[in-house]
């Protein structure tokens, strides 16, 4: 038996406080390289900007429905308080203030939006630079490649590069908010699970099947604190045609999720996010340039 560390910044925001997150969106421009640091071996921190200051180090999660300031960054700008929204890790709740600001990731605006305003420190102790979490309630505001290998972030704004793209194309299925794929287990055991850029770890959150091999424990790290739980051994895993390696996946006993687990986008060479036409594609490439671009 074993123990290991999984950190998973799983920050997903729900509840009826939450309603009015989802604001105007504007996508400008398209095949914006926007440079990326990886930290903690496979978690990308992009700059964003705050009501036009900035830019400032965020982490990327893709398995997150909404944005969070660090409440530090947030009192220093002294943005307007809104009220408070129930904000959900894959091991607890709570309530966070609510705050208004303009968000902006490269050529892509979310203006004047409801933004969480909570503190970072387990976020932090990744990189003591960062001062927020981007969510989908800015990436749905275009297509976006997550090229780890280039370190970097593409922002497609209008979907140009889509068409160009070359690689394991899988629909994706929007658990609230959250972009999901179908995936299985060698004995046809199918799973939801999310494409989570900020988890450290696969999770899947009640036990798969008896094909799941105990191997210790680890230690669970969301950005409300740490929790020790099992590990198990799965796959290998299928996605369309593309198979993973057997995992090591944290078992996170969380009743009435409509998803089974997270699937770290770090787990890839680079992932692209086709939002427009609701599919994935797991280690894209380029076919030749489309003429005009």
């Amino acid at each position: 038996m074993r123990k290991a560390r999984v950190v998973a910044m799983v920050l997903v925001c729900a509840g009826p406080a939450m309603a009015a997150v989802a604001g105007p969106i504007k996508g400008l421009g398209a095949g914006r390289r926007i440079p990326a640091r990886i930290v903690g071996g496979w978690f990308m921190v992009v700059p964003v900007a705050v009501d036009g200051t900035g830019p400032y180090p965020f982490l990327l999660d893709t398995g997150a429905t909404s944005t969070i300031l660090d409440e530090t960054l947030a009192a220093r700008l002294r943005l307007p308080r809104l009220g408070r929204a129930v904000q959900e890790t894959a091991t607890a709740a709570r309530a966070s203030d609510l705050v208004r600001a303009t968000l902006t990731l490269g050529g892509v605006e979310r203006p004047d939006g409801d933004v969480i305003s909570a503190p970072l420190d387990a976020v932090r102790a990744l990189d003591a630079d960062i001062r927020g979490v981007v969510g989908q309630d800015l990436l749905r505001g275009a297509n976006w490649w997550l090229d780890y290998r280039g370190r970097a972030l593409i922002e497609d704004a209008d979907g140009a590069l889509a068409g160009s793209t070359v690689g394991e194309r899988i629909a994706v299925h929007w658990a609230a908010d959250r972009p999901a794929v179908d995936a299985s287990l060698p004995d046809g055991s199918p799973l939801r699970l999310i494409l989570d850029s900020a988890a450290g770890s696969a999770l899947l959150f009640r036990e798969p099947a008896a094909t799941a091999d105990p191997v210790g424990t680890a230690r669970l790290t969301t950005h409300e604190g740490v929790a020790t739980v099992a590990l198990v051994t799965i796959g290998p895993l299928r996605l369309g045609s593309a198979m993973l390696p057997r995992l090591d996946v944290a078992l996170v006993g969380t009743a009435g999720r409509p998803e089974d687990g997270l699937l770290p986008t770090g787990l890839f060479d680079a992932v692209y996010f086709d939002n427009r036409a609701g599919a994935v594609v797991i280690n894209p490439r380029r076919s030749p340039e489309p003429r005009g671009r």
